[in-house]
C-alpha cells in the first residue's frame, strides 16, 4: 500500500496548492497598502484662490503687479498727444528698418533675412541723397563764337574760382573730423562757408555764356561743383542727421575726384587755343590742372 500512491490524489493535491497560492498572490497585490493610502488621504491640496484684479491707484497696472514694476508708467493723453514723424534721414532710417524687421519676423521662415533687410533699407535711403544734374537747357550756349568769346569764357570761369576761394581755411574733411571728435558744433560755420564756395561757383558758372565746343567741359564743371556742394552741405548736419551726412560722405571722394577731372578737362579743351591767352589772363590758372604741371 505504501508504494502504491494513487497518482490522481497527487495531481489533485498539486493543483489545489497552486490555486490557493495564486489566489493569495492576486488578493495581496490588488489591495493598496493601508498605511500608504492613509498618508495620501491625509495630504490635501490647498484650495486655489484667484488674485483679485484691482487697480486702486488707477495707474494702469493691477495692484498685485505694482511691486514688480521698477519704473513709473508713461501715461499719454490721447486728446492732447500727437505723433510727429521724424524729418531727419536718421529717424526715417530707424523707422524703416524696424518696420521691415517686424514684417520679416511675421513671415517666419519665408521672411527676409536681417542682412537683406539692412541692404534694402540702405538702398532705399541712399536714393534720398541723389540730386538732379544740370544739362543744356540750364546754360547759355553760344552757337557761334569768336576768339574773344573763348577768352572771356575762360577768364570768367577762372575768376569765379579765385573770387569765391577762402584762403588758408582747412579742408572740409579736417573740419568735419574735428567736429565729430569734439562733438562741438562751433566749427560748423566753417563747413557752411566752404559749402557756400561751391554753391557760388556753381551758380556763377551757370551764368557764363559758353561757346558750343566747350559745353561738355562746362557742364562737367557745373555738376561737380554742385555735387561737392551737396556733400559738404550734408556734412554740416553730422550732429543733427548723421545718417544723411554719412551717405553723402560715401559719395564725397568720387565727387571730389570728379571735380579734379573736370578742371583737367577744361584745361584740355582750352589748350588748343592757348595762343589766345597771356600769362596775365586769369585763365592761365587752368595750367595747374595739366597732368604735366610741376611746381
Amino acid at each position: 500500500m505504501k508504494g502504491n500512491i494513487n497518482p490522481r490524489i497527487v495531481g489533485a493535491t498539486v493543483v489545489g496548492f497552486a490555486m490557493v497560492a495564486g489566489t493569495y498572490v492576486v488578493t495581496n497585490f490588488s489591495k493598496p497598502d493601508l498605511q500608504q493610502a492613509a498618508s495620501v488621504a491625509a495630504i490635501k491640496p490647498a484650495p486655489r484662490v484667484s488674485i483679485a484684479v484691482t487697480d486702486e491707484n488707477n495707474d494702469g497696472i493691477e495692484d498685485w503687479r505694482d511691486d514688480f514694476v521698477t519704473t513709473a508708467p508713461v501715461l499719454l493723453d490721447r486728446a492732447t498727444t500727437t505723433y510727429t514723424a521724424p524729418e531727419t534721414l536718421t529717424g526715417q532710417l530707424g523707422i524703416n528698418f524696424m518696420q521691415n524687421i517686424i514684417l520679416a519676423r511675421g513671415y517666419g521662415a519665408f521672411g527676409r533675412t536681417d542682412e537683406e533687410v539692412i541692404e534694402d533699407t540702405v538702398d532705399v535711403l541712399s536714393k534720398e541723397t541723389a540730386h538732379d544734374l544740370y544739362d543744356t537747357p540750364d546754360i547759355i550756349i553760344l552757337d557761334t563764337w569768336t576768339d574773344t568769346d573763348i577768352v572771356n569764357y575762360a577768364n570768367e570761369a577762372a575768376n569765379t574760382i579765385t573770387r569765391n576761394n577762402i584762403p588758408y581755411m582747412e579742408s572740409e574733411l579736417i573740419i568735419l573730423k574735428d567736429i565729430l571728435d569734439s562733438n562741438d558744433p562751433a566749427r560748423l560755420t566753417e563747413l557752411q562757408s566752404l559749402a557756400e564756395v561751391y554753391r557760388k561757383n556753381r551758380d556763377e558758372t551757370l551764368k557764363i555764356p559758353v561757346p558750343a565746343f566747350l559745353v561738355k567741359a562746362h557742364l562737367d564743371l557745373i555738376n561737380t561743383y554742385h555735387a561737392v556742394y551737396k556733400d559738404i552741405d550734408a556734412m554740416t548736419l553730422a550732429l543733427e542727421d548723421p545718417a544723411f551726412a554719412l551717405l553723402r560722405l560715401k559719395r564725397y571722394e568720387d565727387d571730389a575726384t570728379g571735380l579734379a577731372y573736370a578742371l583737367q578737362n577744361m584745361y584740355f579743351a582750352l589748350e588748343p587755343h592757348s595762343a589766345l591767352f597771356t600769362v596775365n589772363d586769369p585763365a592761365a590758372m587752368f595750367v595747374i590742372f595739366s597732368p604735366d604741371f610741376q611746381i
